[in-house]
This record gives structure tokens, C-alpha cells and sequence, in this order.
């Protein structure tokens, strides 16, 4: 299980339809490594989930992610209002 200091934000996104998400979704169930903070999108079809985990984990889920071209993993970013970044 990542350490809590260890962990931070990541957003996985479907390429295409929501099918492989939900999947991934369903796979983090007795997963430690990974916590689903939230999906956005409707509810039987999101296409962006929120998850926590460590910095090796996402690196492995990006690789893994890479071969398939289904979803897409990126840390999760505080939105700026024109470009401007927060302190």
C-alpha cells in the first residue's frame, strides 16, 4: 500500500468509449496501491476516473495504458483561471 506522503492525484481518461474505464475502474477493487476518489461523467459512463496512488504505480499504469491506446493517465492539476499559476 503507498505510504500516504508518497501518494498524489492522477486523472485516467478513455481514449474512446468508456468500456476500458470502466473496467480499469472495476479492476481497483481489492487493489491497495490505488484509491478511486472520484469518476466524472455519467454514471454508467464516465469518462474520466480520479484515482491516488504512488509516483511507480502511475508510471506502470502509463506504460501499461501505452500499449492498449485505451485511457490515458496524467497527474491531476489545480485548474488556473487565464494561465495563472497558484502558489
Amino acid at each position: 500500500m503507498p505510504q500516504p506522503q508518497d501518494t498524489k492525484r492522477y486523472i485516467v481518461r478513455a481514449a474512446g468509449d468508456s468500456a476500458p474505464l470502466l473496467g480499469f475502474i472495476a479492476s481497483l477493487e481489492g487493489n491497495h496501491a490505488i484509491r478511486l476518489v472520484e469518476t466524472i461523467g455519467p454514471a454508467q459512463q464516465p469518462h474520466t476516473a480520479v484515482i491516488e496512488t504512488d509516483a511507480a504505480t502511475a508510471h506502470m499504469l502509463e506504460q501499461r495504458f501505452r500499449s492498449n491506446n485505451q485511457l490515458m493517465i496524467e497527474p491531476d492539476r489545480p485548474l488556473s483561471l487565464f494561465g495563472q499559476d497558484r502558489a
